[in-house]
């Protein structure tokens, strides 16, 4: 019996009621993924650099776990850099946003986040392209002070 429990815990399934874990679906992951968004739209409205300061932040979202979190970040077509130019700036600001988020979050491990640029079309700013596979995966999540 103690061997079945084993194998569904490595399953994602709890024991008792047969349900796996969603990280996605998590209250306190949900909240986590709200903070960061909090955090991050106001450090890149008040970022110095101007193509910062022209994204917006759509959604954040946890990639399996909590440890590793998905931020879409809208481009509008008013950026007259490419999304790939986009993704070295995010890149190059990782350490001071992630900065910010460590402030920000009541956590002992500051998450990782892989930045995913969606290009706003022209004229509807509700219309968003598909950004493809492009993103920035800023690395670490060890605890930042």
């Amino acid at each position: 019996m103690d061997r079945d429990l084993f194998e569904q815990a490595l399953r994602g399934h709890s024991g008792a009621s047969g349900e796996s874990f969603d990280a996605a679906h998590d209250r306190k992951t949900l909240q986590l993924c709200r903070q960061v968004e909090r955090a991050l739209s106001l450090a890149l409205a008040g970022d110095r650099h101007e193509v910062l300061r022209d994204l917006t932040v759509d959604a954040v979202e946890p990639m399996g776990s909590a440890a590793q979190l998905l931020v879409r970040v809208l481009v509008p077509a008013s950026v007259e850099v490419s999304v790939i130019e986009v993704i070295g700036i995010l890149d190059g600001a990782s350490p001071r946003l992630r900065a910010v988020v460590a402030q920000s979050i009541c956590r002992k491990r500051t998450p990782s986040l892989s930045f995913l640029p969606v290009p706003l079309r022209a004229g509807n700013p509700s219309d968003v392209t598909d950004a493809g596979n492009h993103t920035a995966n800023l690395e670490g999540g060890d605890h930042v002070e």
